[in-house]
């Protein structure tokens, strides 16, 4: 495990989830989730925030590269596991099985390959699993004006110094497209909100603040 950024993520509070963004998420699993039986993996779980209040009758696997939120997430996800997610070293508990749910919930941003990241996840997939994928869109046209500004930095930017990648919503279209992976679903956030009202017409590369998609395998 990388210890500077086992260490970075051990000294980081929870992000913790704001209600829009969450209603959002639950928006595109909750007709499976409330269906039940239902085998989920948490990836980047943190204290088990978000998917933690998928538990009943469903079965919650978690991972986290820090102690403090695994210690926390083993008291709220039926299991929950400290690795690298980027390591070749995954417990054979996540590996042998397969899901039918994996979450990552701002978690793409933060590797250096998130290529092999997704392939990875492929494998992972029941039949008709799916995963859930959040990230900032880093073109959302306020970052732009910001930069025009010449203001560039994480307080002025929503680019914590975790963040190794910054997608914006058509290169991460990209990505999935390089990875055999389709989008099946989206309830994005648009900034500002009253703007979804014209998804239609409006481009989401410039007006999405943040992709909240659902995608599964190309068969």
């Amino acid at each position: 495990m990388n210890q500077v950024v086992k260490n970075y993520y051990d000294q980081r509070n929870d992000y913790g989830i704001n209600s829009l963004r969450r209603k959002k998420i639950n928006s595109l699993v909750q007709n499976d989730v409330k269906q039940g039986n239902k085998y989920i993996l948490d990836l980047g779980c943190a204290s088990g925030y978000l998917s933690g209040a998928w538990r009943q009758n469903n079965y919650l696997v978690g991972a986290d590269i820090a102690q403090k939120s695994i210690t926390q997430a083993k008291n709220i996800l039926n299991e929950a596991y400290l690795f690298d997610l980027e390591s070749d070293d995954w417990p054979l508990e996540i590996t042998d099985k397969k899901f039918d749910i994996i979450l990552c919930a701002e978690i793409l941003e933060h590797l250096f390959n998130p290529q092999d990241f997704l392939l990875k996840l492929k494998r992972l997939l029941n039949l008709n699993g799916y995963l859930i994928i959040t990230t900032p869109n880093f073109l959302v046209w306020n970052n732009r004006w910001r930069m025009v500004l010449g203001q560039y930095g994480a307080k002025e930017l929503f680019n914590d110094y975790g963040h190794i990648h910054l997608f914006s919503y058509n290169s991460l279209q990209k990505l999935l497209y390089q990875v055999s992976l389709k989008i099946i679903g989206e309830n994005n956030l648009w900034y500002p909100n009253y703007l979804e009202k014209f998804a239609q017409i409006l481009s989401p590369n410039l007006f999405v603040y943040q992709a909240i998609l659902k995608v599964k395998p190309v068969k």
